[in-house]
């Protein structure tokens, strides 16, 4: 791999983790968060090509794949084997955390276990104390600003600061996310992923785009691909509808999800890669 297609590559997945990270920010998960995923993501899938003995790929030549420390490769095999739920142990971000110190911990609670009314440093316990028990190095005003914004505390009259959420959620997703990850993002990759690898047997991978679109016929397309859009995937619809089996199970040879996906993008100042 020549270091000019490892820059160009690099810089596509960039363009790639971009929106990515910005609606995982938006529901509050963490970077620590993602990079452990991504490290149970690169070893799974070390751990599913053989070695060229047809064996389960070893440790150290998982290590060597992945650029994981041995240690590390170690560490995330224990997790696969035990199933372990990732939101209970992976690390939650610091304004995340804060709410829920401040809601279970007795130092911040009334008598009567709702969380207390914290001062910001004037008295104890104080808001700056909870951030500190928190721990890292991120200073207590960039933990209250971010907490203002998103709702899960605010400001009262007399200049303390109450809480307002339970769990910390900067932007209203919803289900809508988990559902595009699972049905969109998910899907697509592993469409390319198979073309990739099995160009003989390709699945359909089309796009048409152009950068030459006047601004002023930009809403005009999006008419236009929506309506078709619309018809085509009523069709896709209508075909599974007519082929599903009612009540089927796994056990009646059906073994796999299949579908077609339809999306519209637009983006300012794309660049080519």
């Amino acid at each position: 791999m020549t270091n000019e297609f490892q820059r160009r590559l690099i810089d596509a997945l960039g363009r790639c983790l971009r929106p990515m990270a910005r609606m995982l920010m938006g529901v509050g998960v963490s970077y620590s968060q993602f990079e452990r995923i991504a490290k149970k993501a690169f070893v799974e899938e070390a751990l599913g090509e053989p070695d060229p003995r047809g064996r389960t790929t070893n440790t150290s030549r998982i290590a060597v794949r992945t650029g994981l420390s041995r240690k590390e490769v170690a560490r995330v095999r224990q997790e696969l084997a035990a199933n372990t739920n990732i939101v209970e142990t992976y690390q939650i971000g610091r304004p995340a955390r804060a709410l829920q110190l401040w809601h279970s911990e007795s130092t911040f609670l009334n008598e009567d276990g709702s969380p207390a009314d914290l001062t910001f440093d004037a008295e104890e316990p104080s808001f700056n104390t909870l951030v500190k028990r928190v721990g890292g190095d991120v200073p207590a005003g960039a933990v209250r600003a971010e907490l203002l914004s998103a709702g899960g505390m605010v400001e009262l009259s007399n200049g303390k600061f109450r809480a307002q959420k339970r769990f910390y959620v900067p932007t209203d997703f919803g289900e809508d996310l988990v559902v595009g990850f699972a049905f969109i993002v998910a899907p697509m990759m592993e469409t390319l992923a198979h073309n990739l690898s099995n160009p003989s047997a390709a699945f359909i991978q089309r796009v048409a785009y152009s950068d030459h679109v006047p601004s002023g016929e930009v809403s005009l397309f999006r008419q236009f691909g929506h309506v078709n859009a619309e018809d085509f995937m009523q069709g896709i619809d209508q075909w599974l509808t007519n082929h599903e089996v009612a009540g089927a199970s796994e056990s009646e040879n059906i073994d796999r999800r299949v579908g077609v996906g339809v999306f519209y993008f637009e983006s300012a100042g794309a660049s080519r890669t």
